[in-house]
């Protein structure tokens, strides 16, 4: 197994299902399937609870492959709190009240990864996007058609 590079948002897995389906896109989700094996993408098990929220063949995929969602554990947690502490409105002006987005900024961090989402940057203190935030700490952050490229990755 390798070290993690890649720490996906919710946003890529739920736009891979609906952008990307699998039945017609296979070359595609194997290549992924190969670097989430590999452990070169991982994510947050918090990412999972936002999946779940889908109650889809997304949810069973990712619950097939939990080892590669990582816990939060007390290095994270204590990231998490600094973050919110820092960020608070990336939660509280969120569009979904149990945000993974502090824990997978905390992961990437914690780990020295890449943060694949697609979210964009704004230019809002008060809510706050995942790209703001991962330049505020210095944490690489890219969309997944970067992520694609940098893989070499091709459908």
């Amino acid at each position: 197994m390798s070290n993690p590079k890649y720490v996906f948002d919710t946003n890529i897995f739920i736009n891979l299902k609906n952008r990307y389906p699998s039945d017609i896109f296979t070359s595609l989700w194997e290549q992924i399937e190969t670097l989430f094996s590999n452990g070169i993408i991982i994510s947050s098990d918090e990412v999972i609870d936002e999946i779940k929220h889908g109650n889809d063949e997304l949810e069973k995929w990712a619950n097939a492959r939990k080892d590669s969602f990582y816990p939060s554990n007390e290095p994270v947690q204590i990231i998490v709190k600094e973050i919110l502490g820092r960020f608070s409105g990336l939660i509280t002006n969120a569009k979904k009240p149990n945000s993974a987005d502090p824990f997978l900024i905390a992961l990437a961090r914690q780990m020295t990864c890449t943060v694949v989402t697609e979210e964009n940057r704004n230019g809002s203190d008060l809510s706050p996007k995942i790209p703001n935030i991962c330049d505020y700490y210095n944490i690489r952050c890219i969309k997944f058609v970067d992520f694609l490229r940098e893989n070499k990755i091709t459908s």
